[in-house]
């Protein structure tokens, strides 16, 4: 049966791929899966090997070329010519479009490529050689025709086209107005999923989960002043999670935007401030010709520019203005695209700030890795860490939150054998590989200051970071160290290999064993059995992770997800975590969705507090539309368990009854009213054991028939709020405030 998806604006369905739909350029999806190896089965049907890979791009490019003869290799120009006049009304701007999207050499280098499918790679065949240099040819004779028609686009035919040419898979719309005319071209291509998001910032959050392990994989088109502030949440959270979309605001149209209609405010984009790095607003179309293709070349180049800046990392957001009649009028140039697509290159580390660094990673006797979890969206910087420690015979520790988000993806010892775990400030082994340390490296550093990890003892470090911003910030560095900006794991295996060739590699682990086999420090006490409940409660979670081939975690729960993180080792190998930099709470629902929908091959489990839920379920709308995947799990423990802790510590004990869930409000029978699977599961932790197990079998039971719904599911897990059964887990203050009888260190070298 074919899929079907539900059209923004209209009340039927219909199959996913539409005989009215254009078909775009050729996307050989790439493997973002970096962590999950370049080896696996999807790697190889989107990269196959030589002709058979060319092969396979032609016919994805321009699937209307591929009868028999054109297999044979014998396409003509009149061929494509009529393949790109859609009727008799004459060509047909948006396939033209499409093909010219990437510019001129990119169009000339996919029609040759479309035109010598079927036939063997030329090698030292002069047959060959012949037969290629004669499809350039005609591919340049192509286009020479199609720029010789003068076509025109709409600004909505020009920004879906160049959509489609970035690799943008969904766009995600609550559309007014102005933004009909883009829904409409973005509707019309084939190979761009144009969903409902049902809502504003719910729109950008699916655009951005989408977009986590491919930049611009998803995009959001929101409407005006109202749409764009409503989600205004979601465009900052993106930006702090470093996620790499685009939002496209409709404006009103430049002749009516100065008598302030509803969805237009004075200077909408420029009062974004410091919310956004990247923002543009379309001027009115010119009516003198000359000033026209100039405008033109600069409204491609902007938004070319936009999607570069949010697919090169660090990734953040670009906001992009289109008023309603530069998207409705037919005005740009089809020869606009034809210019060179240009992308500014990822940072690469400067040769001489390599060597430096060199200099001082060969001098240390005792070098200490600090990685922040940002660093692990790089593929390769397992490999890397685990090259370059073993190297120095350094310690490796990891960032580790514990207030606010408490959950994010943390390395391994089994990826990197000098891993020691989380740093812990409270933990005196940890301190004393701190002291004892004459370097410290930090990887890809967002929030190494003093409150998160106390505070650095005063020896030499180096700071591998693609954002130079974010290491001043955190008031480590001096004027003596070293700041490396590129690609962190690029970075780690140059030095390595700098490292080797001077020969100061392999040494011996400075650090004792008992670092790696140490107990973690109990900050409060705990339980026994409370310990094991909530052991209990992770293990039936990650049974589930374990059985699918690709998942992912998304966390938006706090209280939960630092109970999660008290047991990370428990969870899957190859597991991706993402949790909330933003700290948004209400996000994460809204990610999970974007990243499940676009992304097929993936199943994703959602992790929520009950907070979050009610400031998000409205995201569970859209994922029912689309049949989303997703594992949502709701932790209902009765109130704000962290803010109730947190109010205590601070101002005493109170009532706070704003801090207490609403009466009555049923979580699952609020996605099953939206059509959700949903179930009710309450584990006493705490409580009698026999009670307690019990309820973590039906819990174990309800999380196996939620995996198996083809589908968004839900299950709510009820859990006490006692804060003994919380104990440990969100800590009242920073590591500013350690006092100085916890910093007496105990002997951690050899």
């Amino acid at each position: 049966m074919a899929q079907t998806a539900v059209v923004p604006g209209r009340n039927s369905t219909r199959p996913r791929q539409d005989a009215d739909k254009v078909r775009p350029r050729s996307l050989c999806a790439q493997d973002e899966f970096g962590r999950w190896g370049s080896g696996d089965g999807c790697f190889r049907r989107c990269h196959p090997p030589g002709g058979e890979r060319r092969r396979a791009m032609a016919r994805r490019s321009f699937p209307l070329l591929t009868s028999a003869a054109e297999l044979a290799g014998r396409a003509d120009a009149a061929g494509i010519l009529r393949w790109l006049r859609s009727s008799t009304a004459g060509p047909d701007a948006l396939r033209c479009a499409l093909l010219l999207a990437g510019g001129r050499a990119d169009a000339e280098r996919r029609l040759a490529e479309a035109m010598l499918t079927g036939a063997a790679p030329a090698v030292a065949d002069p047959a060959g050689d012949r037969a290629q240099e004669a499809a350039h040819a005609t591919a340049r004779d192509v286009v020479d025709r199609i720029l010789g028609w003068q076509l025109s686009l709409t600004g909505a035919e020009a920004v879906a086209s160049l959509l489609a040419a970035a690799g943008v898979a969904r766009v995600f719309v609550y559309a007014g107005t102005s933004e009909l005319a883009l829904a409409d071209a973005i509707d019309r291509i084939d190979g761009i999923h144009l969903s409902n998001g049902r809502g504003d910032k719910e729109s950008a959050f699916m655009a951005a989960g989408a977009s986590l392990l491919d930049p611009n994989r998803g995009v959001a088109v929101l409407h005006g002043a109202r749409g764009l502030t409503n989600a205004m949440g979601a465009v900052a959270d993106a930006r702090r999670s470093e996620a790499g979309t685009l939002y496209l605001v409709g404006l009103p149209s430049t002749g009516s935007a100065r008598f302030h209609p509803p969805h237009g405010e004075p200077g909408l984009l420029d009062g974004l401030g410091g919310l956004v790095d990247w923002r543009w607003q379309a001027g009115p179309v010119p009516a003198d010709p000359q000033e026209l293709r100039r405008v033109a070349r600069r409204f491609v180049g902007r938004l070319r520019q936009a999607l570069g800046f949010s697919a090169r990392a660090p990734h953040r957001p670009a906001v992009f203005g289109l008023p309603q009649d530069v998207a409705e009028q037919r005005w740009l140039p089809l020869a606009a695209l034809a210019a060179p697509a240009t992308a500014r290159p990822a940072p690469v580390a400067d040769r001489s700030d390599l060597e430096a660094a060199v200099e001082e990673l060969a001098r240390a006797d005792r070098a200490l890795l600090l990685v922040d979890d940002h660093a692990l969206r790089y593929r390769g910087i397992r490999t890397a860490l685990d090259q370059i420690s073993t190297a120095l015979g350094a310690p490796v520790l990891q960032v580790r939150y514990r207030r606010g988000p408490m959950l994010f993806e943390r390395l391994r010892r089994d990826e990197v054998r000098n891993f020691v775990g989380w740093l812990d400030p409270f933990d005196p082994v940890h301190r004393d590989l701190l002291d004892q340390s004459d370097l410290i490296v930090t990887v890809e550093d967002r929030n190494i200051y003093e409150r998160v990890v106390g505070t650095l003892p005063e020896c030499r470090k180096i700071a591998v970071n693609t954002d130079p911003g974010k290491v001043s910030k955190n008031e480590y560095m001096k004027e003596k160290d070293l700041l490396v900006v590129g690609d962190p794991a690029r970075t780690v295996r140059d030095l390595t290999k700098l490292l080797r060739d001077r020969g100061t590699a392999h040494r011996t682990s400075w650090f004792g064993a008992q670092v790696r086999t140490r107990t973690a420090v109990a900050v409060e006490p705990v339980a026994p059995a409370v310990v094991a409940g909530r052991r209990a409660v992770l293990r039936a979670l990650a049974d589930v992770l374990a059985g699918w081939d690709r998942p992912v975690l998304v966390d938006d729960s706090q209280m939960f997800g630092g109970l999660i993180a008290e047991h990370y080792d428990d969870l899957p190998k190859g597991l991706r975590v993402f949790g909330g930099h933003g700290a948004f709470v209400g996000s994460g629902l809204s990610y999970a969705t974007g990243l499940a929908i676009a992304h097929d091959e993936i199943r994703v489990m959602c992790t929520l507090g009950d907070q979050a839920f009610t400031n998000s379920f409205q995201g569970l709308v859209a994922a029912t539309q689309e049949r989303a995947r997703v594992l949502f799990l709701v932790c209902n423990n009765g109130e704000s368990v962290s803010l109730k802790k947190q109010g205590t510590a601070s101002y005493g004990e109170m009532t706070r009854s704003y801090l207490s869930n609403v009466p009555g409000m049923r979580y699952h029978a609020v996605a099953g009213a939206l059509g959700v699977h949903a179930a009710e599961v309450t584990v006493p932790l705490g409580g009698p054991a026999q009670e307690v197990d019990a309820g973590i079998r039906r819990f174990t039971a309800a999380l196996v028939r939620a995996a198996a719904v083809d589908g968004p599911s839900l299950v709510e897990l009820v859990l006490p709020s006692a804060p003994e059964v919380w104990a440990g887990i969100w800590l009242t203050h920073g590591f500013e405030r350690l006092p100085a009888d916890d910093k007496q260190p105990a002997s951690a070298r050899t």
